[in-house]
């Protein structure tokens, strides 16, 4: 049973977030169990279509499949920003769907989710390919990408300036007018 908050301020969670954890209609169907079964059927989906062309060995079948989650889900997840229901008002707009996830909050069963799927394809990409070095860095590159992009530090970190919102990302620096 979900506690129905008193108040507005009660809505957010105490220095974790600052947007609120009760309604995000954009990142909420991540968390039921559906998502994880299909997001898994898909998978294996992607798999068994380039294991039924013939086209590819097993090690190049499960490194395209890495490759190919990877790139997507880098875009999904840690490239698009902002949320599309216009009842949030813009509060999601600089945070990534990943940062949306949980309102934020760290190592939640969703995102220890999303961050076991990465691991798992690397460790059978890799076993596949009886861990022949191009395979090991192709895949562990692919690897390291997704997950440090979902570690807790990386939270609202834009390197370089890269993917950063002009306006919202974007330090203000305040310098007092020393007029006389």
């Amino acid at each position: 049973m979900q506690k129905i908050p008193r108040n507005y301020s009660e809505r957010f969670e105490q220095g974790k977030s600052d947007v609120d954890l009760l309604n995000n209609r954009n990142v909420e169907w991540m968390n039921y169990r559906f998502f994880r079964l299909s997001y898994i059927i898909f998978i294996l989906v992607v798999w068994a279509v380039l294991h039924m062309s013939q086209v590819f060995s097993p090690a190049e079948e499960w490194t395209v499949v890495n490759v190919v989650h990877g790139v997507t889900t880098f875009v999904l997840l840690h490239w698009i920003k902002g949320c599309p229901d216009e009842t949030t008002q813009g509060e999601y707009n600089a945070l990534t769907v990943y940062e949306q996830v949980d309102a934020g909050t760290p190592w939640t069963t969703t995102k220890k989710f999303l961050m076991l799927v990465p691991t798992l394809l690397v460790w059978i990409s890799c076993h596949a390919a009886d861990y022949r070095p191009i395979y090991v860095v192709v895949n562990s590159g692919v690897f390291l990408i997704l997950i440090i992009a979902k570690i807790p530090e990386m939270h609202r970190v834009r390197l370089f300036g890269i993917n950063s919102t002009p306006g919202i990302d974007t330090k203000i620096e305040y310098s007092p007018n020393k007029s006389d």
